[in-house]
């Protein structure tokens, strides 16, 4: 699909969708969980869809209606009772977060499961577990760090390290998991980039009735024979999407933009867009669930993203059009996203007039004057709604592949709409 983007002046209110973050830990949880666990506010995007299918297929019984979700668990009892049976192939299409979050997950059981991806995701590593799954007795291999993947448990208690500087999703697996073996486990965690994100993972175990403690994010404790709780619960909003509709509107919402469906609940690392468009001047107001953004002048600013590196595709756009070079920290971690996302801002948004300069974890952003383009999303979701930042804001933009949006946020464009943006889908 090609979406061609033109300037506008946005207004109105729009709805920021459910975080696909949250939603994914939810339905690993609720898988865990004996009984049946319901879910409200799904998100409708391609990695939540998958999440609900790799957890039937480790024998989850999930049933939908509209955006409410629920979800028979009970794994790894439910097997060895001999009440349902797991499939040996698990699929997660393009979900980093699923693959790893339930490689662990499934090696609580005795059984064989082998993890198959698709697109960017069969580039992306997995090779720290490969020397973690022999400490925990369990079983892990891989096509030289990459999917396939197969695993085989069941994994047991164990006092080991782990080096976080690639993701923090491998952590997520394990301490969603380790609750569930018999007796207690010790992680010692360097260099751990996303600290949010395991803020986020430790408060939906809670809700799940699941503790885990840590001090100072490098010593985790985790207690074994833990039960999850089945719950009814509902998925906030996210903020990763609401970021790009909150730069959206900070560069042509001259009346505002009101984004919805927002709020600070359970953490959500790019809830840190709002300290970002702080340092960059621009005016906005914080009310319960929601942010009204304001059309502002942007000036240049400095921003740490190596917690939230998420946030640098909206970032680049925002800086794109500031009064003078922006820098952003973090760039590292842009290399195994869906794509590589350093190089694709480069490439890309040099095609429309802006020039980004990395060099090690630093990407400078200079604003220029910004020309129409024809800009290719890469198959990457936040780079195809940034790249549509461009148009609304600058000069008009075709977007090719801009169908991968449906990976976060299916609707965006048709939001983008809704806000009086002018957008011709093809």
């Amino acid at each position: 699909m090609k979406a061609e983007v033109f300037p506008s002046l946005l207004s109105g209110i729009v709805k920021a969708p459910g975080s696909k973050s949250i939603a994914q830990r939810m339905v690993a949880c609720a898988l865990l969980s004996k009984g049946v666990t319901t879910i409200s506010n799904y998100p409708d995007s391609a990695d939540c869809a998958v999440a609900l299918t790799v957890a039937q297929a480790l024998g989850a019984v999930v049933t939908s209606s509209g955006s409410t979700v629920k979800i028979r668990g009970g794994f790894p009892q439910n097997f060895i009772s001999g009440i349902r049976n797991p499939k040996a192939e698990v699929f997660c299409g393009e979900s980093g977060l699923a693959s790893r979050m339930f490689m662990p997950i499934a090696a609580l059981a005795a059984e064989s499961f082998e993890f198959k991806g698709s697109g960017s995701l069969l580039q992306r590593p997995f090779d720290s577990f490969e020397k973690i799954f022999p400490q925990l007795k369990g079983q892990f291999t891989s096509n030289e760090g990459k999917l396939p993947v197969t695993v085989k448990g069941p994994i047991k208690s164990a006092d080991f390290g782990l080096d976080a500087s690639g993701s923090s999703q491998f952590l997520t697996g394990l301490l969603l998991a380790l609750p569930r073996v018999n007796g207690d486990s010790k992680i010692e965690v360097s260099t751990l980039n996303s600290r949010p994100y395991i803020d986020m993972t430790i408060e939906v175990a809670k809700l799940f009735g699941v503790e885990i403690k840590h001090r100072k994010y490098e010593h985790f404790n985790i207690k074994g024979g833990q039960n999850f709780q089945a719950g009814k619960f509902v998925v906030p909003g996210d903020w990763s999407g609401a970021a790009m509709l909150l730069v959206a509107g900070a560069l042509s919402a001259e009346n505002g933009l009101e984004v919805e469906n927002i709020s600070t609940e359970i953490s959500q690392a790019d809830d840190a867009i709002l300290e970002a468009l702080k340092s960059a001047g621009i005016n906005f107001e914080v009310h319960k669930n929601s942010v009204k953004v304001f059309q502002s002048e942007v000036h240049a600013f400095d921003f740490d993203a190596s917690h939230c590196p998420d946030l640098f595709p909206p970032l680049a756009a925002l800086a794109a059009f500031a009064d003078g070079v922006s820098t952003i920290q973090g760039a590292k971690r842009l290399i195994h996203k869906e794509s590589n996302r350093a190089k694709v801002l480069q490439d890309e948004f040099g095609k429309a007039g802006v020039r980004i300069v990395v060099r090690e974890d630093e990407m400078k952003i200079y604003p220029g004057s910004i020309r129409s383009a024809v800009l290719n999303s890469h198959n990457d979701h936040r780079i195809a709604m940034a790249a549509s930042i461009l148009g609304l804001a600058g000069a008009k933009t075709m977007v090719k592949g801009a169908e991968c949006v449906s990976k976060s946020f299916p609707d965006f464009f048709q939001v983008i709409k809704a806000a009086k943006g002018k957008v011709n889908l093809s």
